[in-house]
This record gives C-alpha cells, sequence and structure tokens, in this order.
C-alpha cells in the first residue's frame, strides 16, 4: 500500500514537472495569446459600446424631434382657420397673403426641425413669419420686437431652433387676453462672453396670474409650454452635452409696478 502511494505522488510530480516544462518553454506563446485574446475581448467591448452609444443617442434625437412636432399643430389648425375666415369674407388678397406666408413658415419649421442647432438669422425669419401670421389673425391686437446684440455673430448654428416660440404662442394665445391696451412681445438676442441669451418678454397677466386662471380651469398650473421646453432641454443636454437653463421671471415679483412675465435661455456658446 506504502509501495503503491509513493509511486503514485512520483506520477503526479512528473505530470506537474512535464507541464512546468511545456510552459517554461512556451511562455511567450502563452503571454501573448493571452493578450491577444485581451485585444479582442477590448474591442468588442468597445464596439458594443459604441453600438449602444448611436443607437440611444439616435432615440433620443428621434424623441426631441417628437417633442419638437408638438409644438406646431395648434398653432397650424388655428393658422389654417383663419385663412379659412378670410375666404368667407370674400377678402382673396388677405387669404393669398396669408397662405403664401404660411407656407414659407411651415417649410422653414420643417427645414428647422432636421437640424440640431440653427443660426440666429435662421431662428428671425422663423419668428417673423410667425409673428407676421399672428398680427394677421388677431388683426394688430400686439405688435412685437426683436432685438439682436450688435456683437452677435448670427450666421454660425449655435441655438437649437424654436425655443422661444411656445411662450410667445402662450402670450399670444393667453397672455394678452385680459388686456384692455395693445399687448407687447419683445425677443432679445443676447451676446455674452460665453453663452447667448434669448429672452421673450410680455407685457400680458403674468405667471401668477396665468397659475390662477389654470387652476380655475381644472388644469395644471404647468403649462404645456414648460413642460414641452424642459423636456427639449433635457434630450438637447443628453444627446451633444448642451446644458441649456431656462428661467421665467414674473415681472411684477421685480417691480410691482409692472406685470408680465420674461422667459430666459441661457445657452453656453463654446460647445
Amino acid at each position: 500500500m506504502v509501495h503503491l502511494f509513493s509511486h503514485t505522488i512520483v506520477n503526479i510530480s512528473l505530470q506537474l514537472h512535464a507541464i512546468t516544462f511545456f510552459l517554461f518553454q512556451n511562455a511567450s506563446l502563452i503571454i501573448y495569446t493571452l493578450i491577444l485574446l485581451t485585444i479582442i475581448l477590448t474591442g468588442i467591448n468597445v464596439f458594443l459600446y459604441f453600438s449602444k452609444r448611436r443607437l440611444w443617442l439616435k432615440l433620443k434625437r428621434i424623441e426631441q424631434q417628437l417633442i419638437l412636432s408638438q409644438i406646431n399643430p395648434h398653432f397650424l389648425f388655428n393658422s389654417l382657420t383663419a385663412i379659412q375666415s378670410y375666404i368667407y369674407r370674400n377678402d382673396p388678397l388677405q387669404a393669398g397673403k396669408y397662405l403664401s406666408t404660411f407656407a414659407k413658415l411651415v417649410r422653414l419649421i420643417i427645414e428647422s426641425s432636421r437640424q440640431e442647432l440653427v443660426s440666429i438669422e435662421n431662428e428671425i425669419k422663423i419668428l417673423r413669419l410667425y409673428f407676421d401670421l399672428q398680427t394677421l389673425r388677431f388683426e394688430d391686437k400686439f405688435e412685437f420686437k426683436i432685438e439682436v446684440d450688435d456683437a452677435m455673430n448670427i450666421d454660425d448654428p449655435t441655438i437649437p431652433p424654436m425655443l422661444a416660440q411656445p411662450f410667445i404662442e402662450n402670450s399670444i394665445e393667453h397672455g394678452f387676453i385680459q388686456l384692455s391696451g395693445k399687448g407687447i412681445i419683445s425677443v432679445r438676442f443676447i451676446k455674452l462672453k460665453e453663452s447667448i441669451v434669448v429672452e421673450v418678454e410680455d407685457n400680458g397677466i403674468g405667471i401668477d396670474e396665468s397659475m390662477l386662471n389654470h387652476l380655475r380651469s381644472g388644469r395644471s398650473h404647468q403649462t404645456l409650454a414648460t413642460q414641452i421646453t424642459s423636456e427639449r432641454i433635457k434630450k438637447i443636454w443628453q444627446i451633444n452635452g448642451l446644458r441649456i437653463k431656462m428661467d421665467i421671471i414674473d415681472l411684477n415679483s421685480i417691480d410691482n409696478s409692472k406685470q408680465g412675465s420674461i422667459v430666459r435661455f441661457n445657452i453656453p456658446s463654446n460647445h
């Protein structure tokens, strides 16, 4: 029994010696094989990561476009209704003017919705057409101003399209309802050292009064414009890291003699 045990120990020792000798003789081959396997596995992981990242970014871009597509249906419907009204009133000249402006605006909106960033010049074109249509529709019940900082480069694509439009529409549709005088909307593009500021200011009923109106009607005080824009800002940050800050200020909270609101977007310009 002792002899058998000793023989087994010897056999195991010989096998271990043979394995050790093989490993010593082929150490370089094994090392190269392990390195190659590590490189292959790392490459597969990197490929899967970037494939997943591209798919995620594509999904976020689609989500952003879907959010952007929510902005205009109400306005488009009202524009078509206004055109129809001019036709019924036998005013073909005004109806034709309205329809021409409407067609230009829709074309620019579609083109802009495909881009993550647009130039301020392009954004101003959209805003002017939009304001022209709304002043026709509301028959000069409000006036608008678009102000651009002289230091601003308006040709480069620097801002997401149509950030201000939902709030402009909100001012026209709801902010001016209870005004006895004329509504005024000012849109400003301001150049700061490391950012571009876009402001929409109106002399409407203000945020506090607007909240009360929403509460009286049983709706949430957070407007659809704010919800849509907040979602857009989040998607923009996820897609390209552009961290936009949005502030909504009731002018009455700053100066009791004033009414209305300011919506301010601070957009980093060093991206």
